[in-house]
């Protein structure tokens, strides 16, 4: 699945507030509205540097399974107001009928009826956002520890959303729970949110992940605190990448580098651009070994006839 990312093109790296595509409201909040594409695949297109737009934040999350209680994380929805099944082309259907409950810290409980739990994905809203929960199109890893996930771990431009696995758990106060990731660069744990929960899973996102959480065997320490203090932890395989543009001046042509961390020298990853109005970006696809990116090898470059912050559009895989 392809999601789409806001970025300006700057001498930093690019900082990023990001869009699902096919969405009908769009924008930031008290949590960027995020998720890591599957499979190291994303789309990166610049645009508003703040993510702000009209209408309640959306977000998007993945459970294995709709059945049993779900938990949700009030910074998300606010007050739940509706809950309607989707099919795997994202069409609204059903409404479902089901009894909200309020816990501590604000957050909401709701179980789905049968039929609404064996659809592909169910929306829901509430007074401040709209919550898309969906299942993954393919079977979950086996945990290698307490904590595993549903799918490859991707950091893209430091925004990750992923949901977490773990032995199933008694969910009496979810507002408890905390999740963190261990800095390699000095042992300490960057806090995240916890969107939301099951009994046995817990959908997690954070923003502005240095590249330090990976370690140079490719794992990240990650540790989700229960309450009473105390912990399951486990190394996951994780990697993710930026992508670095410089200011642009109009008729010149500028470099597109990036940088890869998590991944061995030898891996392969293809940039695909798509040029947009009044852009040259040449060439429009690149294949480089990771050992090549990091020591600062031109993936593209791109020429402009509009001034100002400029759009890019790419796509992002490992092929090797």
């Amino acid at each position: 699945m392809i999601r789409t990312f806001n970025v300006f093109a700057r001498l930093a790296i690019l900082q990023l507030a990001v869009f699902a595509v096919g969405t009908l409201c769009l924008a930031a909040g008290p949590a960027a509205p995020r998720q890591a594409g599957a499979d190291g695949i994303v789309v990166a297109q610049a645009g508003d540097d703040t993510g702000s737009a009209s209408g309640p934040q959306y977000t998007e999350i993945e459970f294995t399974s709709l059945d049993g209680e779900i938990y949700v994380n009030p910074l998300y929805t606010g007050k739940i107001t509706s809950v309607r099944t989707i099919n795997e082309s994202g069409l609204l259907g059903q409404k479902v009928d089901i009894e909200v409950r309020a816990m501590t810290g604000g957050w909401r409980k709701f179980s789905l009826p049968a039929a609404a739990s064996g659809s592909y994905g169910v929306i829901v809203s509430g007074a401040n956002g709209i919550l898309k929960i969906s299942k993954p199109g393919t079977p979950p890893p086996a945990s290698s520890g307490e904590l595993g996930t549903i799918k490859k771990v991707l950091i893209e431009f430091g925004y990750l959303n992923t949901t977490l696995t773990f032995p199933s758990q008694n969910v009496l106060e979810p507002d408890k729970y905390e999740i963190g990731i261990l800095n390699t660069t000095d042992n300490g744990f960057i806090n995240g949110n916890i969107i939301a929960m099951k009994s046995d899973q817990a959908a997690v996102e954070f923003i502005d992940l240095p590249g330090s959480v990976v370690n140079s065997s490719g794992d990240m320490r990650v540790s989700l605190k229960k309450p009473g203090g105390t912990f399951f932890n486990s190394d996951i395989p994780a990697w993710g990448y930026n992508i670095i543009v410089p200011e642009t001046h109009i008729g010149s042509p500028a470099p597109i580098t990036a940088e890869v961390f998590g991944l061995p020298d030898d891996a392969e990853i293809r940039f695909d651009f798509s040029s947009l109005s009044g852009q040259v970006i040449d060439p429009s696809t690149k294949i480089l070994t990771v050992g090549e990116i990091n020591k600062g090898s031109t993936v593209s470059t791109i020429t402009t006839k509009i001034g100002g912050a400029q759009p890019l559009t790419v796509t992002v895989r490992r092929v090797k």
